[in-house]
C-alpha cells in the first residue's frame, strides 16, 4: 500500500459508518444514565482545552519502537461532541507531550516501572498488578530486559536496573508536571461511581472477555474497575482485552 492507495467502504463497512452515529448517541446516552449529567457534563468542559485534531481512537503501540505514541501530521477527524472521541484526543495528546525527550514511553512506564517500582516482582503477577494481559507483560518485561531497564531474577522475577530507576523517577516528574486539576477531577467523579463503572464493562453472553484466560481480570475489573484497569491503556496490534494485546 502506498500513499497514493485509495481505499474504499466494503458493503459492511459503508453499514457500520450508517450504524456509528447512532451507536456513539447511545453510548453517550448510557454514560449519561449511569453517571448524571452533571459528571458527564463536567467531563466534557474540562476536555474543552485539548485539541480535537487528533485520533478519536486510544493509540495503538508497538513493541518494535518501545511502546511508544505516534500520529501522523494532518488535519485528523474533529469529533465534536462525542465524549469518547473528546476522551482519546485529550489522551493522545497528553501522552505525546509526556514521551517528548522521555527515556521510556507512558504506558511503559505508567504500566511497568511503576508498579516493579524498587521491589522484586514476578512477571506472573504483573497481570494482576499491572491491569494488562500476560500476553502484553511478557512482551514488555522482554523490552525492558533488553533495553537494561530492568534484570531478571530468580523464580521469574523483574527487578529495574539504575537505569530504570531513573526511568521511573522521570516519569514521576512529567506525570506531575503534567497534572491537570479540572480534568482530574471530572474524571474522580466518574470513577469513584464504581457500580456504575462496571455496569458498562460487563462481557455480554457468549463474549470472551467472560471466559478463561480472560474471566480472572474481567472479575477483577469488575470488582474495582479503578483499581484493577491499566494505568495506561497499552493497546498492541493484535487487539484484545483488557488492554489491546
Amino acid at each position: 500500500m502506498s500513499s497514493g492507495t485509495v481505499l474504499r467502504a466494503t458493503r459492511a463497512g459503508a453499514y457500520a459508518r450508517r450504524l456509528w452515529p447512532e451507536a456513539v448517541a447511545g453510548t453517550e446516552q448510557r454514560w449519561r444514565d449511569r453517571f448524571g449529567d452533571t459528571a458527564v457534563g463536567a467531563l466534557q468542559h474540562a476536555l474543552q482545552g485539548y485539541p480535537r485534531q487528533m485520533p478519536a481512537a486510544l493509540p495503538e503501540v508497538h513493541a518494535s519502537d518501545g511502546f511508544g505514541t505516534h500520529v501522523v501530521e494532518g488535519p485528523g477527524p474533529d469529533e465534536d461532541g462525542w465524549l469518547a472521541g473528546r476522551l482519546a484526543h485529550a489522551l493522545t495528546s497528553l501522552t505525546l507531550d509526556h514521551e517528548q525527550g522521555a527515556p521510556v514511553s507512558l504506558p511503559l512506564a505508567a504500566n511497568f516501572l511503576r508498579v516493579i517500582g524498587g521491589e522484586q516482582a514476578r512477571v506472573r503477577d504483573l497481570p494482576a498488578l499491572a491491569g494488562v494481559s500476560k500476553e502484553a507483560v511478557a512482551v514488555a518485561a522482554g523490552y525492558l530486559e533488553r533495553t537494561g531497564l530492568a534484570a531478571s531474577g530468580p523464580q521469574r522475577s523483574v527487578t529495574l536496573t539504575a537505569a530504570g530507576r531513573s526511568a521511573l523517577e522521570d516519569y514521576r516528574a512529567r506525570a506531575t508536571a503534567r497534572d491537570d486539576p479540572a480534568l482530574r477531577a471530572a474524571l474522580k467523579a466518574v470513577l469513584s461511581q464504581r457500580e456504575a463503572l462496571a455496569a458498562g464493562l460487563v462481557p455480554p453472553p457468549g463474549c470472551w472477555r467472560g471466559e478463561k484466560p480472560y474471566l480472572a481480570q474481567t472479575r477483577r475489573v469488575l470488582a474495582d474497575p479503578a483499581a484493577a484497569l491499566p494505568w495506561h491503556p497499552m493497546v498492541l496490534h493484535r487487539g484484545g482485552w483488557p488492554d489491546g494485546s
